[in-house]
């Protein structure tokens, strides 16, 4: 293969000259300085902003209340903690498994109403919770509250790409990955809160389920009446042709994952993130479960501890989407630089802090360490939407979401609860954490040298394609 470390700027296709110009001004790195977040909103409209931040707060919102609410959970079904994690853990495995088909489904139809329908049924799924009394119940409805989260990473992922301009849209991504801590901010205390105010005592925890129904419905709603589609293509096939960009057929997923593999900074990305995945998910259940086990924290107060970590956590999102588009308009394998110290941080502080035994400091050490996850997590869909063409960036999105929980997700929580039954809580952490960070660094590293060339050849390919729009269009 040839050395694409020094990869040059593409040498895009011959073609209408306000054709190469807009597509180069789009895509291309040192081109443009990077837009503010006003002026790429202004350009962009706000209603996707403003329905992904709050639906995607929601659907994290509603796992967070379940980590919160896990050890309430397991005393009222008996169950183990392995049992426990893989009861949970199983939503992840719903939400994969529906990526790809949210993403079938979003090359084919307008994407507001698959909004509204996995909206829809995250509602019916909280209240099926408040119902639940078998064992099997609560694991269906759990289940189909990860099903009901499968389309935002597909469906989100390819609208902010499309809708908002390049040189603005890591700051576009950072709010959208800045949805998820303000979940886990709001989410803990909320779910704790609506537990201790129930005062129905082993069974307070349905009714934060309940509680949570109202917002989500609310959201689906609004997303039905508000949500307006963009160009299909996105904002460089808009500028070059001055239509959204149609193709005869909608590449199938098992032809676009071919094609995705092939991209040498997405396959890294996906594995480096589905390393992570063993430490995001085992993580906070593991961390409760020891602030319940060993410190004696009730709903209420594990809620408080987890929504306040969040709080730093969003400022260095901020921080970080301005960072992204900073660098990315430089050179995008600085992107991938920044991901990594993020990795490294993450893991040296959870592997080394996890040790500690007074709460307070044992707390200030997670706190950190989630910053640094969250310089990390800023940058992966910016990155993906620099490196894939539009024909499948509703699959791409769709399928690091398939590595990141089934990789990781899943089987690294249910590995983690079984070592916790034999070692404990730290042990597991220590070990689930030190592993995926390590991994998922040297994945990191790797993929930073492609960054370039991958970028390249997507300017190049929506060229191509722009080019022989604008041609067919002439002899028209």
């Amino acid at each position: 293969m040839p050395d694409t470390t020094e990869a040059q700027p593409p040498s895009l296709p011959e073609g209408p000259p306000e054709v190469v110009d807009a597509v180069a001004d789009a895509l291309l790195p040192g081109i443009e300085k990077s837009m503010s977040l006003r002026e790429t909103v202004r350009k962009g409209g706000v209603a996707i902003l403003a329905l992904a931040v709050p639906l995607v707060m929601m659907e994290q919102l509603v796992r967070d209340a379940t980590t919160t609410l896990a050890p309430d959970i397991q005393r009222t079904f008996q169950l183990e903690d392995w049992a426990l994690i893989a009861v949970l853990g199983f939503s992840g495995v719903a939400l994969t498994v529906g990526g790809p088909f949210a993403a079938f489904l979003a090359d084919r139809t307008r994407r507001r109403f698959l909004v509204f329908a996995f909206a829809a049924m995250g509602t019916l799924a909280l209240i099926g919770a408040f119902f639940s009394t078998e064992v099997w119940q609560i694991f269906v409805c759990l289940t189909l509250t990860g099903l009901a989260g499968a389309y935002s990473n597909p469906v989100f992922g390819s609208l902010i790409a499309e809708a908002y301009p390049a040189e603005g849209r890591g700051r576009v991504y950072s709010f959208h990955a800045m949805a998820t801590p303000l979940g886990q901010l709001i989410g803990p205390t909320l779910a704790g809160s609506l537990a201790a105010l129930a005062g129905a005592g082993t069974d307070s925890w349905r009714y934060a389920y309940l509680g949570l129904a109202l917002p989500y419905a609310i959201l689906a709603v609004s997303s039905l009446i508000f949500l307006k589609e963009p160009p299909r293509g996105g904002a460089a096939y808009a500028a070059a042709t001055g239509a959204s960009q149609t193709w005869e057929k909608p590449i199938g997923f098992f032809a676009a994952f071919r094609r995705m593999v092939k991209i040498r900074t997405y396959l890294f990305l996906c594995m480096g993130i589905g390393s992570l995945g063993l430490a995001l998910y085992a993580v906070p259940i593991q961390m409760s479960l020891l602030f319940e086990g060993e410190y004696q924290l009730d709903a209420l107060q594990r809620g408080l501890v987890f929504s306040l970590t969040q709080v730093p956590v969003i400022a260095a999102m901020i921080v970080g989407g301005r960072l992204f588009d900073r660098l990315f308009r430089v050179d995008p394998a600085r992107t991938m630089y920044l991901a990594f110290a993020g990795i490294v941080g993450f893991g040296v502080l959870i592997v080394a802090g996890i040790w500690v035994q007074p709460l307070p400091l044992l707390i200030a050490v997670y706190v950190l360490a989630m910053v640094f996850n969250g310089l990390t997590l800023v940058s992966v869909s910016a990155i993906i939407a620099s490196v894939t063409p539009p024909r499948f960036m509703a699959q791409a999105f769709a399928v690091m979401t398939l590595f990141t929980f089934l990789m990781g997700g899943f089987f690294g929580a249910v590995f983690s609860g079984v070592i916790s039954e034999s070692f404990g809580f730290r042990v597991a952490l220590a070990i689930a954490v030190g592993v995926s960070a390590v991994v998922a660094g040297i994945f990191y590293l790797l993929g930073s040298r492609h960054h370039t060339a991958d970028a390249a050849r997507v300017a190049d390919e929506i060229a191509a394609d722009a080019a022989a729009f604008a041609t067919t269009k002439e002899k028209a």
